[in-house]
């Protein structure tokens, strides 16, 4: 049995590679990553895979690889996972009413019940939820400097035969209780390559942590941000802010990656909440 009970470990399965086609073809041109993240209200349940607006944007076909379960979903099997390929125009898709908010989110219900219903399968579903979101005196007592993991599929690299994503690690590079540009956003100093967008960022120490009043034993398990855009420098020199590509093809272009990487703050999220078809009824 797979032991998932350590953040650690917990991290490892809530991702989703996400390759899209821009075609009707199933050969996949472009990666990014999503995370499972689901939404609770009066005993209600909606489980959505987050990711970026412009991760799905002009694709037809999108391949959606999980982890199976055969217990029911206690558990997930170990292996290489299973995929599902979906066309865009058949998921029901929660974009950000903000056209400068990066965000998106897919539903899930539907999807699940295909996979069971007509594939046969079932996938091994663990969402992060509102639990691991910050509250505001937790991030009244951040330091200006917070050690954050980011977990991800950088240039479409994951352990495929394990089904897991790429874990990196870095630093918060703007501190996380004020709003970068006065943006619900934040910086964070870390190598930031295509594929990555849509990667959840956590602050996550197990064993001890610094706090305003020194150091504190214990674990912090905290969904901090999104991953969807960073800083690079043109061959000119210019610094420009652009969304982290998601073609997987080897293209060579003159610009130097500034490994700055910009985040959608977590509490952005709720925003979707209300875009549920049924939710507040």
């Amino acid at each position: 049995m797979i032991d998932i009970s350590r953040p650690t470990e917990i991290i490892r399965y809530i991702t989703v590679q996400i390759l899209t086609s821009k075609t009707e073809s199933t050969t996949f041109t472009g990666s990014g990553t999503g995370f499972l993240y689901c939404f609770k209200k009066e005993g209600k349940e909606a489980p959505v895979l987050v990711t970026n607006k412009h991760v799905i944007e002009g694709a037809h076909i999108v391949g959606l690889k999980f982890h199976e379960t055969e217990d029911q979903n206690k558990t997930p099997k170990a292996g290489s996972g299973r995929q599902i390929n979906c066309k865009i125009s058949e998921l029901t898709v929660l974009r950000h009413p903000d056209p400068n908010v990066d965000l998106v989110a897919i539903c899930l219900t539907n999807v699940i019940a295909h996979i069971m219903g007509k594939e046969g399968w079932r996938p091994f579903i663990l969402c992060l939820s509102d639990q691991e979101v910050p509250a505001q005196d937790a991030i009244e007592n951040f330091s200006g400097i917070e050690d954050i993991s980011m977990v991800g599929y950088p240039i479409g690299i994951a352990d495929e035969h394990n089904n897991f994503p790429v874990i990196r690690r870095g630093i918060t590079a703007t501190p996380y209780r004020f709003d970068y540009q006065g943006k619900r956003e934040f910086l964070i100093d870390i190598a930031v390559y295509p594929g990555s967008s849509g990667s959840p960022v956590f602050i996550l120490n197990e064993g001890a942590f610094a706090t305003p009043n020194g150091l504190s034993v214990g674990t912090r398990f905290l969904l901090v941000g999104i991953l969807y855009s960073g800083y690079i420098q043109t061959v000119e020199g210019e610094i420009v802010t652009e969304p982290i590509p998601t073609d997987i093809k080897s293209v060579a272009k003159m610009k130097l990656m500034a490994n700055l990487g910009k985040c959608i703050k977590v509490s952005v999220i709720s925003d979707l909440e209300g875009l549920i078809p049924g939710w507040n009824k």
